[in-house]
């Protein structure tokens, strides 16, 4: 598979899984392309987690998170083992007022056929 293949393959795994499980506050979702334990970097500091650091439901209820806009995607990097994944999102109230941005990068690694986050560092502001 090229390289231009496998990063709409990350992209595809990514909408379906990760934004659509942020959208349904379904963890369970989300951790079908997570490998636990998964390295989680915020604030300076790296933690090894064996569970999803965020709980869209508890994230969304704090800040009156209504919707995302501004979705981006890219694969800034893939090789046949790891990729690495950069995505931006404005977070909204449901009228339409923005509450933060938000920039994650992703690291997948390949187990088998399937793709699976291994890393993940997220920055607000």
């Amino acid at each position: 598979m090229s390289g231009q293949d496998q990063k709409q393959v990350l992209a595809d795994l990514y909408e379906r899984y990760y934004v659509a499980g942020f959208r349904a506050n379904d963890v369970g979702l989300i951790n079908r392309i997570v490998h636990y334990p998964l390295a989680y970097i915020k604030d300076g500091t790296v933690r090894m987690v064996d569970h999803f650091p965020v709980d869209p439901a508890k994230l969304k209820a704090e800040l009156g998170w209504d919707h995302s806009k501004d979705w981006a995607f890219e694969v800034i990097a893939v090789g046949e083992r790891q990729a690495h994944v950069n995505a931006y999102a404005t977070r909204c109230r449901a009228d339409g007022s923005e509450i933060e941005r938000v920039q994650g990068f992703y690291a997948f690694k390949k187990i088998g056929n399937d793709w699976k986050m291994f890393a993940l560092a997220d920055i607000v502001f």
